[in-house]
């Protein structure tokens, strides 16, 4: 197309544009700025959920598996040893490994039960305080404890038993140890010992 033909086309149009009606021009600029401002926050909203969504997909498989491993402690208070059932064909179930030790010392005459961790120790003056925790079976943390005293030679004293929470105390000459084991909702066994030493 030429550049006059171009021009004769405009000059063709121009008039038929001036005899729109103002009206008609204020309808059609407000349906435009309604079809910007609909495109707009269209745009807006597929990005923000597109940033949940991201957001979400970083997220779900730890909620996932805090759930999942919530609802498997519920179900080992009723079937204990599940979780190592389950943790053969579920490798995310299988127990997490124990966490790392705090600085201290084990103490007391009954070696520390086998998958627990320390994660408190604390001395005032000669008495310590040690809490090992862990997920374990409680029954068998609490036998563990309850036999490797009565094979040193310790007379059991029980101070207080619940279905989540014993304590007992532990006498032998002049020697006296405190002992606590509880369970919280979530299956995690707390063994707590204080001793004074001579």
């Amino acid at each position: 197309m030429s550049k006059l033909g171009l021009l004769g086309y405009i000059a063709t149009l121009v008039p038929g544009l001036l005899q729109i009606r103002r009206s008609t021009w204020i309808a059609a600029g407000a349906g435009l700025l309604l079809l910007g401002l609909t495109a707009w926050a269209a745009i807006a909203l597929i990005g923000g959920l597109w940033g949940q969504a991201r957001n979400l997909s970083a997220t779900a498989p730890d909620v996932v598996r805090d759930a999942t491993r919530a609802a498997v402690g519920q179900v080992e208070v009723i079937v204990p040893g599940v979780r190592e059932k389950l943790g053969e064909f579920v490798p995310a179930l299988k127990a997490e490994p124990p966490r790392r030790d705090v600085s201290g010392t084990d103490i007391g005459p009954v070696a520390r039960y086998p998958g627990l961790a320390r994660d408190y120790w604390h001395r005032e003056g000669r008495e310590i305080t040690v809490r090992y925790e862990g997920a374990a079976d409680y029954a068998a943390v609490l036998d563990h404890y309850v036999s490797g005293f009565a094979a040193q030679g310790y007379r059991q004293n029980l101070l207080s038993a619940a279905p989540d929470a014993e304590r007992h105390e532990y006498l032998k000459d002049a020697d006296r140890v405190g002992f606590v084991l509880t369970r919280d909702a979530k299956g995690v066994v707390k063994a707590t010992i204080v001793t004074v030493l001579p």
